[in-house]
C-alpha cells in the first residue's frame, strides 16, 4: 500500500512545526564562503485504505485500516561554489537518512554544461519528475529501467534559453529477473556486472504555454531500450500533463525476444484560488507475447503490480499560503490477479486521504 505504517508520530508533530515556522522563508547559510541554501520539504498524511485484494489472496473480507504516517521527509543545500559551478545536496528522512542525490553544475558557457554526482535519471516522461512515486496522486505503476537517482555524468546544451538537449550517462543495469520469473528460469539479461555506461538522451523544449518532452535510453549493453513522449501545457488556471512511454526488454536466455512495458498518464488540475482540484489517470501494462509463450494476462502477486494496472485519482489542494497546501484525495487502483484456485480476478484496492505537503 501507498502509506507506511506510523514511525513515529512525533516526526509528524515536528514537520508540521518545522515548516509553519519557516513558510516563505529562505535559510541563508554560509558554506566556505560562498552563499548556499537550506530547504527542506515533507508531506504528513492520514489515509483510510479500503484493499480488496484480500480476498483475491485468502477469500476474506476486505481489509480497512485507517493510518497515520509521514510520507516524505527532506532537506537539502543548494548554492554556488563559483559563478559557474552549483551544487545540490539533499537528504531523504522517510527510511532513515539517505543521500537522495548529490550533484555539482559546471556551467562552461551560456549553451553548455555539465552535471557530475548523484542525479535524477532522465526517464518517464513528466509524470515521472513529479510523481516522486509514492505522492499525493498515486504510486504510479511502471516499469523504470534505473533508479529515480543514480550516479551520473550528464551534458546540457541550451540553444537559446527555452531547449535543453542532455546526454546523460548511468551505470548500465540488468532486467528484472523477477519480472520474469514464470516465464524464465536463470539469467535473462546482457550484462552481468552493471559496470559498462549506458546512455540517456532527453529533449525539452517550451513554445508558449506547451512544454514537450522526448526521452531515448538504451540499457543492458544496448538490448533493453525504452521511449518517452510527454506534453505539459498551461491554459490560464488549467495545467495538463500527458505522458506515454513504452519500455522493450531483451532476454538473452530466450534469443532477443522481447517484452514490452506501455505507460499511459493524464494529470489535469485547476486553479480557483482556493482551490486547485485534480484528476489523476495512469494506465499500465505488459505484453509478452513476443516471448513465444502464451500471453500473461495477471499480475504476479497482490503486492506486486508487475502486468497491468489502472489507476484514477481525484482531489484538491487547498492552499494557504505559497508554502502550506493540505489536499484531500481519493486513489483507486485495479488489476487482474490469479486467485488460488487459479481463477483470473480482477482486484481493487483504494484510498481516501486527507494531508498536507509543507516545505521551506
Amino acid at each position: 500500500m501507498l502509506v507506511k505504517n506510523i514511525r513515529n508520530v512525533m516526526a509528524s508533530v515536528a514537520g508540521v512545526a518545522m515548516a509553519t515556522s519557516a513558510l516563505g522563508e529562505g535559510t541563508a547559510v554560509k558554506t566556505g564562503g560562498s552563499d548556499a541554501t537550506l530547504y527542506g520539504e515533507f508531506r504528513t498524511e492520514l489515509t483510510h485504505d479500503d484493499d480488496g485484494l484480500v480476498k483475491i489472496d485468502s477469500g476474506a473480507k476486505q481489509s480497512k485500516t485507517t493510518v497515520l504516517g509521514v510520507e516524505e521527509v527532506k532537506a537539502g543545500l543548494k548554492g554556488k561554489f563559483n559563478d559557474r559551478t552549483s551544487y545540490n545536496f539533499r537528504l531523504n528522512f522517510a527510511d532513515g537518512a539517505s543521500v537522495e542525490h548529490a550533484h555539482a553544475t559546471w556551467k562552461a558557457t551560456d549553451m553548455f554544461a555539465v552535471t557530475m554526482g548523484k542525479d535524477y535519471v532522465r526517464q518517464g516522461g513528466f509524470s515521472n519528475a513529479d510523481n516522486e512515486f509514492n505522492n499525493v496522486w498515486g504510486n504510479r505503476a511502471q516499469y523504470a529501467a534505473f533508479d529515480r537517482y543514480a550516479e551520473s555524468l550528464s551534458l546540457h546544451i541550451m540553444p537559446g534559453g527555452s531547449h535543453n538537449v542532455t546526454v546523460q550517462l548511468v551505470n548500465d543495469v540488468m532486467p528484472d529477473d523477477a519480472a520474469t520469473a514464470d516465464v524464465v528460469e536463470g539469467m535473462a539479461s546482457y550484462n552481468t556486472t552493471h559496470k559498462q555506461p549506458a546512455a540517456i538522451l532527453e529533449y525539452t523544449g517550451e513554445f508558449g504555454g506547451i512544454s514537450p518532452i522526448v526521452q531515448y535510453g538504451s540499457y543492458d549493453l544496448n538490448h533493453s531500450k525504452f521511449f518517452d513522449v510527454g506534453l505539459r501545457a498551461k491554459f490560464g488556471a488549467t495545467g495538463l500533463t500527458f505522458d506515454y512511454g513504452v519500455t522493450t526488454v531483451a532476454y538473452k536466455s530466450l534469443k532477443d525476444k522481447t517484452a514490452s512495458y506501455n505507460n499511459i498518464t493524464l494529470r489535469a488540475e485547476h486553479d480557483l484560488g482556493s482551490a486547485k482540484p485534480f484528476v489523476w489517470y495512469n494506465s499500465f501494462n505488459r505484453t509478452d507475447k513476443d516471448l513465444g509463450t502464451e500471453e500473461v494476462k495477471t499480475n504476479t502477486s497482490t503486492a506486486n503490480w508487475d502486468d497491468n494496472a489502472n489507476q484514477i485519482s481525484v482531489g484538491a489542494f487547498l492552499p494557504m499560503g505559497a508554502n502550506w497546501n493540505p489536499y484531500v484525495a481519493y486513489r483507486m487502483k485495479s488489476g487482474k490477479f490469479e486467485n488460488a484456485a487459479g481463477e483470473e480476478k480482477t482486484g481493487s484496492m483504494s484510498q481516501l486521504a486527507i494531508g498536507a505537503t509543507g516545505e521551506f
